[in-house]
């Protein structure tokens, strides 16, 4: 029984590993998840992790679509180039300041999909140097993304899995989060200085004025981000507020804006839950919490996310903690580890494949490093926080 149940929990990493977020590599890996339940293993408390993750990334992709359709893009594109004034250097701050400001509200994965439409229109219009700025906001969303709890769907899986308070991680989590962000963004900047140190022409076209499209856009924003700030303080999980909120700016839309709802990968996370609970692999928490076990724990699972896509490694991690801390150094591999590769992370292969050709190359001789320092620095800054 344990060799099938290996066998099944093998073709499901491979179906994610494979054709991550795809409607195949979903059939697969819920072909072997039902499986292993018909010969025993538990589905329903699979889907009851999964399903708050669904419903706000659903939600965040959604409010980012309608961001970006209200043609907020090219808009945030000239007031960032306008406030820099030609300078790159200063531009590339503002950007990887918007990038964390909205990852923190959307997740890593609406963030970059309002960031990149912004950098092409840099890029386009100003003249502004593309590479310089996609790395940025690569590597500052995926960083910062650990620092809230919205501002990663892993976050979410393991508040649910180890039933953590938002408010808890959230103490745990922010400066870690802030500073894997800034060392990850410094680190952009110095390799990329020469880019950085050349000036750009802002394209000084007129101000137009807001419409109605615009406003009502930028109203669902600031109501589903208050909603999921204020959230904590009233002991509510902050998904389920911004979801609301989203669900009623599509209602009072005038022309209804399409819902983007990521069912495959919810799909795909929920069957590698089943699989992998199913095989009952020892809690890494018995090693204790010490340093070494939380650094242990995080260069682990940051090195497989690298290889493998952190969303196969996700589900199998959140299944195999049962302790808080083992659970934020996973949460760390999982965001800042996988920035070694560019099939690491979902927000990165989403960032490229909204770049199209003009996405720069992600060279693994100075990404692996960067990760590898960052994810060390920010366990150790989180172990501090215990």
């Amino acid at each position: 029984m344990l060799i099938l149940r290996i066998i099944l929990a093998g073709v499901a990493v491979i179906a994610l590993a494979a054709r991550p977020g795809t409607a195949g590599g979903a059939a697969l890996a819920c072909t072997a998840a039902a499986l292993d339940a018909a010969i025993g293993a538990a589905v329903v408390p699979a889907l009851r992790i999964v399903a708050p993750m669904v419903v706000f990334l659903a939600a965040a992709l959604t409010l980012a679509g309608m961001l970006e359709r209200a043609g907020l893009g090219e808009r945030v594109a000239a007031e960032l180039a306008r406030r820099a004034h030609g300078s790159s250097r200063a531009l590339y701050a503002y950007v990887c300041l918007t990038c964390a400001a909205l990852t923190a509200t959307v997740s890593l994965d609406g963030a970059v999909v309002l960031m990149v439409p912004v950098l092409l229109a840099l890029a386009h219009r100003h003249q502004a140097p593309f590479a310089p700025l996609f790395l940025g906001t690569v590597v500052v969303a995926n960083a910062s993304s650990i620092a809230v709890p919205q501002g990663n769907p892993t976050n979410l899986l393991i508040i649910e899995r180890l039933g953590i308070a938002p408010t808890t991680f959230l103490a745990h989590m922010v400066l870690p989060g802030v500073i894997a962000a800034v060392l990850c963004a410094g680190f952009v900047a110095m390799t990329e200085r020469h880019r950085l140190g050349i000036p750009y022409t802002p394209f000084p076209g007129p101000r137009r004025p807001v419409e109605r499209p615009e406003r009502d856009a930028v109203l669902a924003f600031l109501v589903a981000a208050t909603a999921a700030w204020l959230a904590p303080i009233f002991g509510v999980a902050p998904w389920w507020p911004f979801s609301g909120a989203v669900a009623l700016a599509l209602l009072a839309a005038r022309r209804r804006p399409h819902a983007i709802v990521p069912w495959q990968i919810g799909v795909q996370i929920a069957a590698m839950l089943v699989v992998v609970r199913a095989l009952g692999v020892p809690d890494p928490g018995r090693l204790g919490s010490a340093l070494p076990a939380l650094l242990l724990v995080a260069l682990v699972v940051g090195g497989a996310a690298a290889l493998l896509n952190n969303l196969p490694v996700g589900a199998s991690a959140v299944a195999l903690v049962t302790g808080a801390p083992f659970g934020y150094a996973a949460s760390v591999g999982l965001a800042v580890g996988s920035l070694a590769t560019s099939q690491g992370s979902v927000a990165t292969l989403i960032a490229s494949e909204l770049a199209g050709p003009e996405a720069p190359a992600l060279p693994v001789h100075r990404l692996a490093p960067l990760a590898a320092v960052a994810v060390l620095i920010t366990t150790l800054a989180m172990w501090l926080t215990l």
